[in-house]
């Protein structure tokens, strides 16, 4: 005896209302990498998101470590070999551009008397890559409120932006080099 097409078509869609049995496939919900609205997204892209967030995450520690470190050293005038904080958190031609700021500052006499660096905003910059490096942010940086002293002249710092991008190494993400834009904004 045939069975009928329209119960076969029944016992279908039947297999996919009882539970445990297969059917579309759950959905998630994403944020785009540089933020946004979120959207609804499969299991492979979702679990693709908090990787890109965890190494985000850890990112965002090393540059607020580094921030800190920066500032720390430009109101010392500089050093000239690289501390311990320099080499937790910076790599590769970061490690050597930082160096070299910090030997010239040394070498020049300038640094920061009164003020310090003000971070205003620290955004991911997904479509930026340079070398072997997995994220990048792009930051403001506030140096309005400092006062310069190379010598015996003073003068006023300003506003920045900056481009950090990051590698992994054996200890961790670093930064593995800068970009910065100094005199390219006005404010933040």
């Amino acid at each position: 005896m045939a069975i009928p097409k329209s119960v076969l078509a029944a016992a279908v869609v039947a297999t996919f209302l009882v539970p445990g049995c297969a059917g579309p496939e759950p959905t998630y919900s994403c944020t785009p990498e540089a933020g946004g609205e979120p959207y609804t997204c499969v299991k492979a892209q979702y679990d693709l998101m908090v990787e890109r967030d965890k190494l985000y995450a850890e990112a965002e520690a090393v540059y607020v470590k580094y921030f800190a470190e920066n500032t720390r050293i430009f109101q010392s005038g500089g050093v000239t070999q690289p501390t311990p904080v320099m080499l937790d958190t910076l790599t590769g031609e970061g490690l050597d551009q930082a160096s070299q700021t910090y030997k010239g500052l040394r070498t020049s006499g300038l640094k920061i008397i009164a003020g310090e660096y003000r971070l205003v905003w620290l955004h991911r910059a997904p479509k930026e890559v340079m070398g072997g490096s997995v994220v990048a942010f792009e930051s403001c940086i506030d140096g309005s409120g400092v006062t310069f002293e190379e010598g015996k002249t003073t003068y006023p710092g300003n506003f920045f932006q900056k481009r950090t991008y990051y590698s992994p190494t054996s200890s961790g993400l670093k930064i593995s080099n800068f970009m910065t834009f100094t005199g390219a904004v006005d404010a933040c």
